[in-house]
Formats: C-alpha cells, structure tokens, sequence
C-alpha cells in the first residue's frame, strides 16, 4: 500500500513538471497573431520603407455560404491562389492603398483618407509584391505545424470587380477570417487588411468534390484539366438589333405583335456576355434548317504580322517577280538627259563675265569711296596722303624735343612723409 501511495505521488509530481515545461513552450512558441505582427513590420519596411505596425489581429470562422457578407465593394478585393487549386481572397481597406501609392510616389504618407474612387488593377498591382512577400515569410515564424500549412503557399492571384464576383470563386465550405489592423506612418493612418483562407477541413473535402486526386503530392494531368475547361458552360447572348419604342407602346405589347428589324442587320450581329460586354460580331444563317451564327474572326495579319519568308504562303497576294539588271529602268530618263545638254550647250554660247569696278574718285568728291585697281597688293597706286584736302594746314611735328632730355625725378619726397589726411579733416 505505501508503495502504491509512493508511485502515485511521483507520477502525480512528473505530470505537474511536464505540464508546467508544455504550458511554458506554449507561450514562447510563435503564434499566428505575434508573427502576423512580426512580418507586416519587416516587409512594409523592407519592400517600401514604410513604417507599419500592427495594432490588433483577430481570427473569426466563416461559413462558406455567408462568404458574400465578409466582402466589401468598398475596399481592394484581391484573388489568392493557394496549394492544389484553393481559392483564399486578401482586401485592403481604401487608407491603406492610398498610404503605399503616396510612399512609392513621394515618399511620405499624409494625414487623412483620400477621396473615395474605385479600385483599379494599378491599386493591385501596388499590393501584389506585399502580399507575396508576406506569405513568403509567415510559414518561416511559425511553429505550429496546422498554422503553418493554413498560410503556406499563397500569393497574389488577380484583381477582383465586385464582392460576388469575389464570392462566386470561393467555392469551400468554411473559410477563415483574419482582421489585421495597421497603424501606418506612425499614426497618420490607420486601416484594416483581411486575410480569407479556407480551412484545413474545407481544403480535405473539396478535392473530393472536384473529382480530383486528394492526395496533395499527386501531379494534376493537363489533358483532364484541358477537358474539364472545356467543358464549361459559357452563355453567350447574340443581339441582332435594337429598337427604341415609347413606353405606351412598350406596354401595348402582345403576343402576335411584330417589330420591324432594321434592314441590314443580318451580317453584323453583337456577340456579348451576359454583362452586356461585346466579345465579337458575327452574320446570321441557318445550317441543317436551323438558325445559326457565324463568327466574324479578324484576318491573321491584323493580330501577327507576316514579315517572314515561312510565312508567305498564308498571305494573299501574288508573287512579285524579281526584276534582273537587264530589265531595270534607268534612273535618270532620257527627257532629263536631254534638257540637261541643251542647258550645257546654252551655256557655252553665253558672253563671258566681265568683273566691273568702281570708277576712281576725284580730289572734290571726298564721301566717295577710294577707288578699286586691279592690282589691290600695289601700294604704289594710292594716293599720297599730302594731296588729301584739308591736311596742308596740319602742324609740323619735327619740332617736339626729344624725350630722352626730361629731367630726373629723383628729387621728389618721400610719400611716407605726406600728412595724414582723416587727421586733417578731423582737425
């Protein structure tokens, strides 16, 4: 009995210890909330230099029938392609988009939302690198190994338009919902992202559901992948005209009544989604007693041009012969070679060119300009500067005495000993 008691007793201290040692390594492993915290810093800063923390994390459970409910037309409705074919979806709100643009733009983030648009492909595009980056390095700080396999292996897929378009792609049967709100800036914004992945649960069912392979590793096949692609519906509305009637009329209408149809219709037919989007036109006949449309596609050339010699038996055109050095035409025809010798023979005829020259200028005529001899390097031809008039009555210079005979100047005092002159203005 005492040994009973002893067994007991130790077992009882064993299991204390190693609850104790497992509720510590608990606490010190890292969770999905402390290493969104972690990664949100690191890759804002190290992809934009944009201080970014992150001030709350909540997890919440969606059913995949309310999907629809957690979608926001409002904010940036992103696709994420996940492992084997899931579906996972990321939104950021319109603070948090504005506040990257402004820190790739300009390099600072103002205070204040930005005036409401809509989202565009540029605004994800911008996005795209942080959150490939963000999934990149979550599985890295995890330790949980569920957590980890719930995160790893998404990125940025596409932009979604609207929040049904959003939820007809998310296909699973229970989604999860992370809510990370940022403070960007160091407080000039504050927004949400959200993070919406399908749970492990929901990701085990739906390959059964698909009809694919549920094992993971398995290879998908493209020819079955092909074949599942093609076979897809695709509703496709053709519209032959359209009419404009007054609403008393509209309303006036019964059956046996008849609309005229605009003549000329029939070739040019609008192909369009059922959003109203025009894919194409094509002409209305009929085949096997039934009516039927026939596609309008564009000519190869007007979508790849046919610049190469494989591809000259698809153009329509004839073969141009190549012209041998016998059967090519001169340059020059013969009408121009003919004006040109006849502008050569006229030119012969012509009298030579004869330079003509000023005539000399007279002793009277001074504001006339000197005369110009054939011979310009022959001084001698000029006139003596005595016979200009008006220079008789000049001085004569040879009077002058000769500078070497000025006296020394050595006598002059020293500058030193000139008075102060701000001394004798003062006195």
């Amino acid at each position: 009995m005492a040994e009973d008691m002893g067994e007991t007793e130790n077992q009882t201290v064993l299991a204390r210890i190693t609850a104790s040692a497992r509720s510590e390594r608990k606490a010190k492993a890292m969770k999905l909330q402390k290493a969104l915290r972690i990664a949100f810093a690191k890759v804002a800063d190290a992809l934009m230099d944009l201080p970014a923390a992150v001030l709350s994390v909540s997890i919440q459970n969606i059913n995949g029938e309310d999907i629809e409910t957690a979608l926001d037309d409002a904010q940036l409705q992103l696709i994420l392609d996940g492992p084997h074919g899931c579906i996972g979806a990321a939104m950021f709100a319109p603070v948090v988009v504005g506040a990257m643009i402004q820190q790739q733009t300009i390099g600072n983030v103002s205070q204040g939302p930005d005036p409401e648009r809509a989202m565009t492909r540029t605004d994800a595009a911008i996005c795209a690198p942080l959150l490939d980056a963000l999934f990149e390095r979550l599985p890295t700080l995890l330790d949980e190994p569920d957590e980890v396999e719930l995160i790893d292996g998404f990125q940025f897929g596409a932009k979604a338009h609207v929040a049904r378009t959003l939820a007809l792609a998310l296909d699973a049967s229970a989604y999860i919902a992370i809510r990370v709100t940022l403070d960007i800036a160091r407080g000039a914004r504050q927004g949400e992202v959200v993070l919406i992945l399908p749970t492990l649960e929901a990701r085990a069912e739906q390959p059964d559901e698909a009809g694919m392979d549920p094992d993971p590793g398995a290879a998908s096949d493209g020819a079955d992948m092909t074949k599942l692609v093609m076979g897809l519906n695709a509703d496709l509305r053709m519209i032959l005209c359209q009419n404009n009637l007054p609403l008393s009329r509209l309303n006036a209408l019964k059956v046996g009544d008849t609309l005229k149809v605009t003549p000329g219709v029939f070739p040019n037919v609008q192909i369009t989604t059922a959003m109203g989007r025009i894919l194409g036109r094509g002409e209305v006949g009929h085949v096997d007693g039934v009516r039927a449309v026939k596609i309008m596609r564009a000519p190869l050339h007007a979508v790849r041009p046919l610049r190469r010699v494989s591809d000259q038996p698809l153009v329509d055109m004839p073969e141009v012969e190549v012209l041998t050095a016998s059967g090519r035409r001169k340059t020059v025809p013969r009408e121009v070679d003919a004006s040109a010798e006849k502008v050569a023979d006229a030119s012969s005829t012509l009298p030579p060119i004869v330079e003509r020259r000023a005539p000399a200028a007279s002793d009277n005529d001074i504001d006339k300009p000197f005369p110009v001899e054939d011979d310009a390097d022959d001084t001698t031809s000029q006139p003596a500067l005595a016979a200009l008039p008006g220079l008789e009555d000049a001085p004569n210079l040879d009077g002058l005495p000769d500078v070497n005979g000025l006296p020394e100047l050595d006598d002059l005092p020293d500058l030193a000993d000139l008075p102060d002159l701000e001394m004798q203005a003062a006195s």
